[in-house]
């Protein structure tokens, strides 16, 4: 089940929301689902958010939340959990290393492969990788948004549904559902677009007797 986490925060730690619509909105109204989502995601980069993230098990009830904040300068992300246990997952497109400072632990994994494993593979892949691995779908919100929900199309994949929710050009939520009815919901806050975001983000000093787990 933490495996599962793990790939999940990969997925979600790098879709983010950028502000405003514009007279671009329109022409990407015009193309087909996958295209949409993906011209959507082509602009997401230079990005400082921070996130709320709950998860609720197959009852409803939330049996999680964290709060942190998310750094993307593509292709290179950093997830971190401030409450309530610490975390820091940092990544490059290829590699991912998972930081639990309580438990002096590094966990590496290798995140590329398989789109409906390891998702994170979406934000460098075309619209027509999305609908070789995915069923892709567009609904309006009641608030005037649109969503997009992507349904794996491998019967071994690890999550049921990927929602996005969008506001205009904004990301506003994600939404993942598993095959056993828990859900995570994560929403966005005090977010900035189009910002430098120095490598040393990205880089961290492990202290003496971290212990390294290739994953």
């Amino acid at each position: 089940m933490v495996a599962v986490k793990y790939l999940y925060l990969i997925a979600i730690s790098l879709l983010l929301w950028s502000t405003g619509v514009s007279a671009a909105e329109a022409q990407i109204n015009a193309m087909q689902p996958a295209q949409q989502l993906q011209a959507r995601l082509e602009k997401l980069d230079g990005v400082i958010a921070h996130f709320v993230q709950q998860v609720t098990n197959a009852q409803g009830f939330v049996v999680e939340e964290t709060r942190g904040v998310l750094y993307l300068a593509k292709p290179r992300f950093r997830w971190e959990v401030e409450t309530p246990l610490p975390q820091i997952i940092i990544a490059d497109g290829d590699d991912i290393e998972i930081y639990d400072p309580d438990l002096e632990q590094v966990t590496q994994r290798n995140i590329q492969g398989d789109l409906q494993q390891a998702p994170l593979a979406l934000l460098s892949s075309g619209a027509a990788v999305l609908t070789d691995h995915f069923t892709v779908s567009r609904g309006a919100l009641d608030a005037g948004g649109t969503h997009f929900v992507l349904r794996p199309t491998a019967s071994d994949a690890l999550f049921k549904t990927l929602e996005l929710q969008f506001s205009g050009e904004s990301l506003s939520g994600i939404n993942i559902a598993d095959h056993a009815g828990q859900q995570t919901f994560i929403r966005f806050e005090q977010y900035q677009a189009q910002q430098v975001i120095q490598s040393s983000v990205f880089e961290l000093d492990y202290p003496p007797g971290t212990d390294f787990v290739r994953g």
